[in-house]
């Protein structure tokens, strides 16, 4: 079975803000990262090497998920996809009508956590289990 730190996570993110987050987070978290900002370096970076899975903001610099998940699909097909936007309330039915193979749709805000136990499930990584906490009466 694999281990967390066996995983490589493509991430595109136009934010900054978020980039960072999720970076720190994902990273911290034991996987391998690197992040992209545009289609043509989530292109590139798909070119290079290969990725687990590819978390996307829809919106992206010059670019729109939707512009380049059609090549991703023909190149990458067994590529597993988490698409995160706070631009797009119908991401569902539009990628559906599309026939994208999308595992995830998520609206900005969202918890990171959520989006951390949605990478987990996608890429069989069991839960780990909360801290045991003994209580004491004094």
């Amino acid at each position: 079975m694999k281990k967390i730190n066996d995983f490589k996570i493509l991430i595109a993110e136009d934010e900054a803000g978020i980039r960072r987050v999720y970076e720190k987070a994902f990273a911290q978290d034991g996987y391998e990262v690197v992040m992209a900002t545009s289609g043509g370096e989530v292109m590139a970076e798909l070119e290079e090497g290969h990725f687990d899975l590819l978390i996307t903001d829809l919106k992206l610099e010059h670019t729109s998920a939707l512009d380049v998940l059609p090549y991703i699909r023909k190149n990458h097909p067994e590529l597993p996809i988490v698409v995160v936007s706070g631009h797009y309330a119908q991401l569902t039915n539009d990628f559906k009508n599309r026939g994208y193979n999308v595992k995830y749709f998520f609206n900005k805000p969202l918890g990171l956590n959520i989006l951390r136990s949605a990478v987990r499930t996608i890429l069989g990584i069991p839960e780990e289990p909360a801290p045991s906490v003994k209580l004491s009466l004094f």
